[in-house]
């Protein structure tokens, strides 16, 4: 019997499909009466390209974390990651994927709660819960920690979903108490979606406690994993260097001035000022820091806000700087 309501039952896929609402909403039959039915759902799933739209869509996020003052870091997955596979689903089985575009990605709760298994495990006795230490980051019962989670997104550009499965070889056993596992069980495959890719992890707070979590991240990423099945190997990510981050005073002045050049006109008034207080703030040589001031009064005068901005205490201040 179809599952589908009679006014859906001949549609198909697009690329524009959100693969979440797809993987929800569109198995054709009930599993129990076609048991392809589920292997087809998860292959229409993973077949279904990422939005155009998404690649736009990052871009806004990562420059909303930068002007935020969160530190990112690139982590690749290793095989595959089976993040939400307990969830609610049709299947059973699950993946978590964006509720607007339909992209797996890695909650920044299942980020911090690694983190903190992590050091609940392994580091030594300064990191136990109830410490110092462990409050600063990851928080109690009282107080929220201080250095904030954000949901990992993936980078555009890549495959990101994939077919899999899980082969159940002595289901009696695992359901009747008095069923012993035996040779002569038959396997019992179970579809299911998994992720790969690269994702952009995000984390905010003072410096030292970033870093130190970022250093608990990347040995939890790599040798505990993230999600479900990481007794098999799945979930397991290698925490890249920060591509992000310049080393010299030439590397940082380049980066920013390229972020100030790549403001739109429409995005200068709400954000420039922005680029202002990461200027004050730099510790670049004199000559890098007049290259930056130089950018933002550039950036001023091509938006037309030149007139509206010289009543500013902070555009004076970088007007000040180039004379």
């Amino acid at each position: 019997m179809s599952t589908r309501r009679a006014t859906l039952a001949n549609e198909q896929k697009k690329p524009t499909t959100n693969a979440g609402l797809w993987l929800d909403k569109f198995v054709r039959h009930q599993a129990e009466e076609d048991k392809n039915s589920r292997r087809d759902l998860v292959r229409d799933v993973s077949d279904i390209p990422v939005p155009e739209e998404y690649a736009r869509w990052f871009e806004r996020w990562r420059r909303v974390l930068n002007d935020y003052g969160a530190k990112c870091r690139v982590a690749e997955v290793l095989g595959r990651m089976a993040v939400g596979l307990g969830e609610e689903s049709v299947l059973e089985t699950s993946v978590a994927l964006h509720h607007t575009y339909g992209v797996p990605y890695i909650p920044g709760s299942a980020l911090k709660g690694l983190a903190a298994s992590f050091t609940r495990q392994y580091l030594g006795e300064e990191w136990r819960p109830g410490t110092d230490a462990f409050r600063i980051v990851f928080g109690d019962r009282d107080n929220a920690g201080h250095v904030i989670f954000f949901d990992a997104l993936p980078l555009p550009g890549s495959k990101l979903i994939y077919p899999d499965v899980i082969t159940v070889h002595h289901e009696d056993y695992y359901q009747k108490a008095d069923a012993p596992p035996a040779d002569w069980d038959d396997p019992n495959p179970v579809p299911f979606p998994s992720a790969s890719g690269k994702y952009m992890v995000a984390l905010a707070g003072p410096d030292p406690w970033v870093k130190a979590a970022f250093d608990i991240l990347e040995h939890a990423l790599l040798n505990l994993g993230v999600g479900a099945k990481t007794s098999s190997g799945y979930g397991r990510l290698r925490l890249e260097p920060d591509p992000f981050v310049a080393n010299t005073d030439r590397e940082k002045a380049d980066r920013l001035i390229g972020q100030i050049q790549a403001l739109r006109t429409s995005e200068v008034a709400g954000r420039i000022q922005a680029f202002y207080e990461q200027w004050r703030k730099l510790g670049v040589s004199s000559v890098h820091k007049r290259r930056i001031a130089e950018a933002i009064v550039a950036k001023v005068k091509e938006a037309g806000r030149e007139k509206k901005s010289l009543d500013k205490d902070w555009y004076k201040e970088l007007l000040e700087s180039l004379r």
